[in-house]
């Protein structure tokens, strides 16, 4: 197993159901195996954010990858003015 694993991209989003909450530009998860083992997404703000949206539950963190896309359940959220930080749960595909 990984004492650390680090993630990154350069577009995403923050799902309510179908809809986007918040447009993601560059972004990167880390989990660090000392820290609990958590999954720590921290991300840029794209075009859309949705702040009412982004209240709901649940959320799910995407991002495209080669074979289809990438989804973690989002735990916790904190949107600044230009970036978030997110504690994600393990992730789904």
């Amino acid at each position: 197993m990984f004492n650390s694993l680090t993630v990154h991209g350069d577009a995403g989003a923050i799902l309510f159901g179908a809809r986007v909450a918040v447009d993601l530009k560059a972004w990167r998860i880390t989990r660090t195996k000392a820290e609990g083992g958590h999954w720590m997404l921290s991300a840029t703000l794209g075009a859309k954010v949705d702040r009412f949206q982004a209240r709901q539950a649940p959320l799910l963190f995407t991002a495209p990858r080669a074979a289809g896309y990438w989804a973690w359940p989002v735990q916790a959220l904190d949107i600044g003015e230009t970036s978030l930080r997110a504690t994600l749960g393990p992730p789904e595909r």
